[in-house]
């Protein structure tokens, strides 16, 4: 976005349409037309950074955001109409409208109901066939494979004197064989040190989260001994290396062991413990504002601590913990849009635990693992949702191959798979995994070779090709040893102490598309603050032929 010839950067006011050609049909506004201009009446305000700027159209967390259902996508040609007003000029209509492209369409696929494609829909021997054409291309893949090592590596025995080539390896067997010769590295980054000045004191119990431009870090245990806990909390701006308090007004009553995300507008803070009671209260912190609004408690579950809250995209999702009855395995929805809370309805639910890994897959909230009335447990279930973003459905995980029963663990969404990790059960601290695939209802074990000694209340962060290992507690005690796991090698490597970060277990942790950013936990009992980054790229090293 550009007013004149400068790039606008503040708070837009944004309109949006979904159109035929030439705008005859109006198929969808982000808000009412009372006056029929064709014009939604109330605009959606947004962030612009630059002239760049984001929306998911139909997201009912955002004010003046109208759903935007399936149906819409029944038409052959659809256009994007937006108007724009910087709060100077007023609105007008960008040109041209933007044809809407394929992808959007595939939202048709979700008035399929689960389960209703079978066996019986397929024509005869259709499995066959797909089968042995699937043996057939792997095989294909695998001759592939072999002949892109073959090549790369005639390539390389075949570079002229002087050119460099790069590996991860040091010593790399097939470079040395090939007569090059190490030359230099570059080292990896590793770990550094943020800014100390302003940062919240030392705590555990907290919760953070990334909003895409600053670390948001709140509430949590100041001494666990004495139980002095924090109602305060602080922003940190990576590219500033700076901290600023967030106000406290309107802010939720000190707790520890609650939970928070980030709805891609606001931080939403839920539950916990104080004072010797549960809490079922909470509030939304918005970054732009710079306010707290408290959440209601009127149809709000019971309060708890140990449970998982997730965003799905368009309401927060709280399921599971444990409060002054014992675990429990219920739940409910909140919605930003309307204030309002609802139960989520749906029989069928895993048994109550606290403490489970869990995550949203952008359809469906996996739980897996955790402390069960009896210990550990090492089951878990899918709770499907529909188009309308409605629960529907539990269904059990499989639990063939699925890792052994524990808690303390950790579980992340790489957008294909859930990977679980680590943990503690039966006496025993974890260093194995699987990866789950809810396409098929199966496990995969992770690698062994080269994984990270085992611990529990250790951090694991998506980085959207590595699965990211940072710290926990171990048998020797917390430790500060880093790894990443690549899912389409099956491989570990252990990442850089550079920097030496401070060990610590129960720590917060968050990726913010190039880093880590480490905060608070504790060594030992002592609480810690002390942020650290860590940029996760390997040493490179560098080889020439003589």
């Amino acid at each position: 976005m550009a007013v004149g010839d400068t790039y606008f950067d503040g708070s837009g006011a944004f309109k949006f349409g979904l159109v035929n050609p030439g705008a005859t049909q109006i198929f969808w506004l982000n808000a009412p037309d009372a006056d029929s201009d064709g014009e939604p009446d109330a605009a959606v305000t947004l962030p612009v950074r630059r002239g760049l700027y984001s929306v998911l159209l139909g997201d009912t967390g955002l004010v003046n955001m109208a759903p935007l259902t399936v149906a819409v996508f029944r038409e052959p040609e659809i256009y994007l109409r937006v108007w724009f007003d910087d709060g100077t000029h007023g609105f007008e209509r960008l040109e041209p409208d933007q044809r809407v492209v394929p992808p959007p369409y595939a939202l048709l696929a979700a008035d399929v109901p689960d389960g209703l494609i079978t066996a019986a829909k397929l024509a005869p021997n259709a499995l066959e066939t797909l089968q042995t054409q699937l043996a057939a291309l792997t095989a294909q893949v695998q001759a592939l494979s072999n002949q892109v090592q073959a090549l790369a590596a005639g390539v390389v025995s075949g570079l002229p004197p002087g050119v460099p080539v790069l590996s991860t390896q040091a010593g790399d067997p097939a470079l040395l064989a090939g007569g090059f010769t190490p030359v230099l590295s570059q080292p990896a980054p590793g770990w550094g040190p943020g800014s100390p000045t302003d940062a919240p004191a030392a705590r555990l119990g907290h919760s953070a989260v990334w909003t895409g431009q600053e670390l948001l870090v709140w509430g949590g245990n100041l001494n666990p001994v004495m139980e002095t806990l924090s109602g305060l909390g602080a922003g940190y701006r990576v590219t500033t290396d700076q901290w600023q308090a967030l106000p406290t007004f309107n802010a939720p009553a000190p707790r520890t062991d609650h939970a928070a995300v980030w709805t891609g507008q606001e931080m939403v803070v839920w539950g916990g413990f104080a004072g010797g009671a549960y809490l079922n209260s909470g509030a939304r912190f918005n970054p732009l504002t710079r306010t707290w609004t408290p959440l209601p408690t009127s149809g709000a579950p019971a309060g708890r601590r140990g449970h998982v809250l997730v965003w799905t995209g368009a309401r927060v999702l709280i399921w599971g913990g444990r409060n002054a009855t014992g675990l429990v395995n219920d739940g409910a929805l909140y919605d930003p849009a309307t204030d309002a809370w609802s139960a989520l309805g749906v029989a069928g639910a895993p048994a109550a635990r606290a403490e489970a890994g869990a995550a949203w897959t952008g359809a469906s909230l996996l739980v897996w693992g955790g402390l069960g009335a009896t210990g550990e447990l090492g089951d878990g279930a899918r709770l499907s949702f529909d188009a309308a973003g409605n629960p529907v459905a539990w269904t059990p995980l499989s639990s063939t191959g699925a890792p052994s029963a524990r808690a303390g663990h950790t579980a992340v969404w790489t957008g294909q798979h859930l990977l679980v990790w680590g943990g503690f059960g039966q006496s025993t601290y974890r260093g194995d995994g699987a990866r789950y695939d809810p396409a098929t209802d199966s496990w995969q074990p992770l690698a062994a070779q080269d994984a990270p000694t085992p611990r529990r209340f250790h951090n694991a962060l998506w980085t959207g090709s590595e699965m990211l290992v940072l710290g926990g507690e171990t048998v020797a005690g917390a430790t500060a040893s880093a790894h990443a796991y690549a899912p389409g090698r099956n491989a570990w490597r252990q990442l850089s102490h550079a920097g030496n970060p401070p060990a610590r277990a129960e720590a917060t942790a968050i990726w913010t598309g190039t880093e880590a950013l480490v905060f608070g936990g504790r060594a030992g009992g002592a609480p810690l603050a002390a942020l650290y980054r860590l940029d996760p790229r390997p040493t490179w090293y560098f080889y020439l032929k003589p």
